[in-house]
């Protein structure tokens, strides 16, 4: 005779009524989509354990994640190719369509992994409620963005190190396996240690990133001594809308399409924060706080970042990514300030470029690696 015990639904942690029974724990309310709901209610009995993942990131780990983690070198280094490429006021605009393209994909994406907290989530919510088929291409293209990234942040982060005299004396082929071997470990241990080391980074990356802005405005508006005020002085004497493989109004919008392309490369990895939902604590309720604060870091670290550094770095410097004028490329926020005359700061925004590569590497390097593992043990690949 068949037995059934009811657990109660537990606010605190997000789960919800189950009910089981001699066919297994079956979910009150069943789930849509294609997979029954016993596999979702197996993993919530299992205090939400994907094949032993470890729901050890906490609300802070998990926020920080969302607000910093994938603040990289696109931000830093890459965006002076779109300034140089495409001009002031195209970055502007690419960079504001690609926030408010990726602020409503993660609205929507929030709301699926509040409601169902799966270990590498998108491939995951392909596969349920489309196609299986949809899922193997999704995890597949997930991971591959995640690996030709984590490499790009890796190159990034060794053109960087060539900054300090004596660095570049040494092989960059030694720098490039310190960093692998550094990311693996983050990797392999405790992911308690691992969230607490983006934590660390994002707080960095953020006081960092204001602090840019804080800088840009005091040049922009004439606050360091000996210096003009610029306002938009380079907007007036540059290209604010280069053309870009076209000429004339088609050449312009193939520019601003370019920078589509770069902001979509600096904004890849805000939806780390969703396939980091299958590690989260409390995940009903930590996922969409997390996710409401991205709004705030597309505009504050994206937006207003570009805005900013079209103010004050000429379009036509030759040392921005692409100029050829420089063997190694210089990010714009160090040649605005060389601009301005300050000699500390170039040291100081390269030390934290380098923070932000060995950040987003690792943040990409856990992606692709919790996207592979589940999309493995669902039969996927």
């Amino acid at each position: 005779m068949a037995t059934n015990s009811l657990v109660k639904r537990n606010p605190s942690s997000g789960e919800e009524d189950l009910e089981t029974g001699d066919d297994g724990p079956m979910k009150r309310n069943s789930l849509p989509g294609k997979h029954p709901s016993p596999d979702i209610a197996n993993a919530e009995l299992r205090n939400f354990q994907f094949g032993n993942v470890q729901r050890e990131l906490k609300a802070r780990h998990v926020t920080f994640i969302a607000l910093g983690g994938n603040l990289g070198t696109g931000l830093f280094l890459g965006i002076g190719h779109a300034l140089r490429t495409s001009g002031s006021l195209s970055l502007f605009l690419g960079y504001l369509t690609a926030s408010i393209a990726g602020f409503m994909m993660m609205m929507a994406l929030g709301e699926m992994a509040a409601w169902l907290p799966l270990p590498g989530a998108i491939p995951q919510f392909c596969a349920r409620y489309v196609d299986d088929a949809l899922g193997f291409a999704v995890g597949w293209n997930t991971w591959f963005t995640a690996v030709i990234t984590l490499c790009a942040e890796i190159s990034a982060a060794c053109s960087v190190i060539q900054f300090w005299s004596g660095a570049d004396e040494i092989s960059i082929a030694v720098w490039i396996v310190i960093l692998i071997i550094v990311l693996m470990v983050l990797n392999i241990i405790a992911v308690d240690v691992f969230g607490e080391f983006e934590f660390a980074c994002a707080c960095v990356k953020l006081c960092g990133i204001i602090g840019l802005l804080l800088v840009t405005l005091c040049i922009d508006l004439g606050g360091v001594p000996g210096q003009p005020r610029l306002g938009f002085h380079y907007w007036k004497t540059d290209d604010i809308m280069k053309e870009y493989i076209g000429a004339g109004a088609n050449g312009r919008f193939l520019g601003f399409f370019y920078t589509l392309v770069n902001a979509q490369f600096a904004i890849n990895g805000c939806e780390t924060v969703i396939v980091a939902a299958g590690e989260a604590e409390n995940p009903r309720r930590n996922i969409p706080r997390a996710i409401k604060r991205v709004f705030w870091r597309l505009l504050f670290f994206y937006v207003l970042a570009a805005l900013a550094i079209g103010m004050v770095c000429p379009s036509n410097h030759p040392n921005l990514m692409g100029g050829g004028g420089s063997s190694r490329a210089q990010s714009p926020w160090v040649i605005a300030v060389n601009l301005a005359g300050i000699q500390a700061l170039p040291s100081i925004i390269n030390s934290l470029i380098l923070i932000a590569a060995i950040s987003s590497g690792n943040s990409h390097r856990s992606s692709s690696f919790v996207v592979r593992r589940k999309e493995s043990q669902s039969g996927l690949l």
